[in-house]
């Protein structure tokens, strides 16, 4: 099993494509440190000083997408806005195309996580990081800074997390799921400004 030397941080993320591609193509079931190696043409213990654990590989492939995602809204607020409905148009569609260029392996891979205390973890750590930067596009609009703003930013995620989702699998268009997004979090944000 010859394989050409990479750099630990190349082959790490040698092996993250090859773990997403095992999701995509044959479902998480199927992802194995094992079988990672198999497919990756390594051996076994090299898959394991990587990950640990085959949990250790899902996290680690969550928190990749919720860094993508991070990195998406950074690009995507480098944009001057001149209005709420600008900068949430804008939030939308860094959110909706971060989740369709991840692909569908996402949900496969909260759901392989279901009720690990790991992955709650990262979840709360990638969900603040969104809501950070959510409070940041709007912070020149409106104040979200208090419990109520709290809860305005927890259906704000929802909304993105459903209609990404719907966006990703296909059943809707990007533009669509832009729009929708953008009306929602437009619709509750003007009830939150008139409670």
């Amino acid at each position: 099993m010859a394989t050409k030397r990479l750099k630990k941080e190349e082959r790490r993320q040698q092996l993250l494509d090859v773990a997403r591609a095992i999701i995509r193509d044959e479902g998480t079931e199927m992802l194995t440190l094992g079988y990672l190696a198999e497919k990756a043409g390594v051996t076994k213990p090299i898959t394991y000083d990587h990950f640990g654990d085959r949990k250790g590989l899902l996290i680690t492939l969550y928190e990749s997408f919720n860094e993508q995602q991070i990195a998406n809204f950074q690009h995507a607020l480098t944009s001057a806005t001149t209005s709420l409905e600008q900068a949430v148009r804008l939030y939308s569609t860094a959110y909706v195309n971060c989740v369709i260029s991840t692909g569908t392996e996402i949900t496969q891979i909260i759901a392989a996580l279901s009720g690990s205390e790991a992955l709650m973890n990262s979840l709360d750590k990638g969900r603040k990081a969104c809501a950070d930067s959510l409070i940041e596009a709007l912070q020149p609009y409106i104040n979200l800074q208090s419990p109520l703003g709290e809860s305005v930013i927890a259906t704000q995620l929802g909304a993105a997390d459903a209609i990404s989702a719907l966006a990703s699998r296909g059943t809707i268009s990007a533009e669509d799921a832009i729009r929708i997004l953008t009306g929602t979090m437009l619709g509750s944000l003007k009830a939150y400004q008139e409670i």
